[in-house]
Formats: structure tokens, C-alpha cells, sequence
């Protein structure tokens, strides 16, 4: 017999004593009915039938309905040493495999800790904003996965923020080169797909009792808190993706400045509607207005030509 993953939750038929027990009298029956779907002779079958349904009646510990399964044609199948209808056998494998994703999904959470903190040092190069921001990211992620592994539903909504924010992850630091992008991007749509199929959706968002006549109005604030909170999720993404983009710009420019290039040539090249330069008798700053001015390439001259630059944030 198959694991019960939330003995709690007999809506599911996986959870319930589904079936009947191969090695029980009625099992046996079913087993020798098995082999007599050929037997040509109508009355010794009739017999059988009537032998069969009678010991039914008599078996008050067996709460199944195999009577019309005979109706039905007697489409009963063997699934773990215990019978079972077609249908059941498709509904009970459907309910193990969407389970056992969700788990698959719930240690993939916990998986993103790992090249957080591989790659911590990198990530700290980037000022203490990018460090924030990845751990706090693999902290959620961690309660995120520990939730699902044990089918909470507090986790259903945050799993989906953060499989969302795979397809922005490509332009944070720690994927600057992009070579990820394309497995995050199929990482992400297949537990999307996972997590909101039919069955993973009936785990996760159970079907609840009737409301009061008085409550009609919860589901609508309850899709105000969501519709915020995807919002808040796009916001935090476009911010991310802003400093990402602020980041390469800064480092643009201080790889156009190259060492003997006049210093007004070079700050040419930077329109006032995009960045903000700030000059003074040593050095200029090059500061994109993306990013909230945080990322600048500091560019040291001595007062005609370049002599050298470096980039730099303000934490």
C-alpha cells in the first residue's frame, strides 16, 4: 500500500485505506474472478457472482463499492498488492507523483543556499546591498522549501514569487555572465507548471468549508493581498534589475577610460540625461542616474588626461 503523505487529509484518496487488501477474503475472491473472465459456462460464472456479492454483504470491515465494479465489468486491477478500479489506480498515481514533485521542489529551495554561500565572496564585492539582498533571498528560499516538504501552505504563495523571480535572477551579480539564464528560465516555467498543476493545487490550496453569508467579501481582500504582493515582488525585481544595470554602467565607463585619453573627450561621451558627472581637481565621478546613484567610476586625472580609473559604490 502506498504511503499516506497527510493522514489528515482523507479528500485525497491516496490518504484513505483505498482498495482492497489482495490477501483478504474478498481479495482472494477478486484473484480467482481474475482467471474465470473466460469461462464459457454462463450458469457456473452466474453462481460465482451470486456466491461473490453474497460474502460482500456479509464483510461489514470492508467499505468499498465492489459490487459495481462487477457492473462495471469487472475492471479491477492489482496496484500494490491491493484492487483497485482503472480509474482509481490513474487518480492515486497522479496524487503520488504530484506529491513526490512537490517535495523535488521543496529540496530545490533548499538547494539555492548552496551557491549563495560558494559564492559569497563575489557577491560581497558588490557592497553590503548585494549581500542583504542574496542572503535574505536564500533565507526565504530555505522556509520556502522546508514548508513544501512537509506540504505547508503558507509556502504555496512565496514558492511562487520565487520561481518567478528566476526569470530575473540572469541580471543580478552572482549570473552577470547570463551563461544561466536559459536553465534557470526552463527551471523556473517546470516548477511553475509543477506546483499549479490540478492535483498539486488541491494539496496545496485545500477546498475550504462553507463561508458565513456574512464573509462575501474575503475572497476580494484576499486578491488585493495578492495582487500587492505580486506587485511588491515585480517592484523588488525591477529594483534589483536597476542596480544590476547601474553596475554595468559604471564599469562601462571605466573600461573607456583608458590611461593618455583627454579628459574632456572622454566625458563627452556621457549625456547629462543619463549620468551625472561631479569634477574636481583630482579625479570625476561618472555616476549613472540608474541604481539610485549608488554605482560610480571614479577617473583620476591630472588635469588634462586620464592617468587612471576605478569604479565604486556608495553603501
Amino acid at each position: 500500500m502506498l504511503k499516506k503523505y497527510q493522514p489528515g487529509r482523507p479528500d485525497l484518496l491516496i490518504n484513505t485505506d483505498w482498495g482492497i487488501p489482495r490477501d483478504s477474503e474478498t481479495g482472494l475472491s477478486l484473484e480467482k474472478l481474475s482467471f474465470r473472465t473466460n469461462v464459457r459456462n454462463l450458469n457456473a460464472l452466474n453462481l460465482f457472482k451470486t456466491r461473490f456479492l453474497a460474502s460482500l454483504r456479509n464483510d461489514t470491515k470492508i467499505n468499498y463499492d465492489t459490487a459495481s465494479a462487477w457492473e462495471k465489468g469487472r475492471n479491477l486491477l492489482l496496484f500494490h498488492d491491493r484492487w483497485v478500479t482503472k480509474e482509481e489506480k490513474k487518480q492515486l498515481q497522479d496524487e503520488r507523483n504530484a506529491y513526490a514533485s512537490i517535495r523535488v521542489i521543496g529540496y530545490l529551495l533548499l538547494f539555492i543556499c548552496v551557491p549563495v554561500l560558494i559564492n559569497i565572496r563575489s557577491i560581497a564585492e558588490g557592497g553590503i546591498t548585494d549581500v542583504a539582498l542574496a542572503v535574505l533571498y536564500a533565507f526565504a528560499a530555505s522556509v520556502t522549501g522546508s514548508g513544501l516538504i512537509r506540504y505547508a501552505r503558507y509556502a504555496r504563495y512565496p514558492a511562487i514569487l520565487i520561481f518567478l523571480s528566476f526569470f530575473i535572477l540572469p541580471f543580478m551579480p552572482l549570473f552577470e555572465s547570463e551563461k544561466g539564464a536559459p536553465l534557470l528560465f526552463i527551471m523556473g516555467v517546470l516548477c511553475l507548471y509543477y506546483l499549479l498543476r490540478k492535483t498539486a493545487r488541491k494539496i496545496l490550496w485545500p477546498k475550504t468549508q462553507a463561508k458565513p453569508a456574512g464573509k462575501k467579501l474575503r475572497p476580494f481582500v484576499r486578491g488585493i493581498i495578492i495582487a500587492m504582493a505580486l506587485l511588491a515582488g515585480l517592484m523588488v525585481g525591477y529594483f534589483v534589475y536597476d542596480l544590476n544595470q547601474a553596475r554595468h554602467l559604471a564599469a562601462d565607463a571605466c573600461r573607456q577610460a583608458t590611461s593618455g585619453m583627454p579628459l574632456e573627450e572622454f566625458l563627452s561621451r556621457f549625456s547629462k540625461e543619463d549620468y551625472k558627472i561631479i569634477r574636481s581637481s583630482e579625479y570625476a565621478l561618472i555616476v549613472p542616474k540608474r541604481g539610485l546613484g549608488r554605482n560610480h567610476c571614479a577617473v583620476i586625472h591630472d588635469g588634462r588626461t586620464i592617468t587612471g580609473a576605478k569604479p565604486g559604490y556608495v553603501d
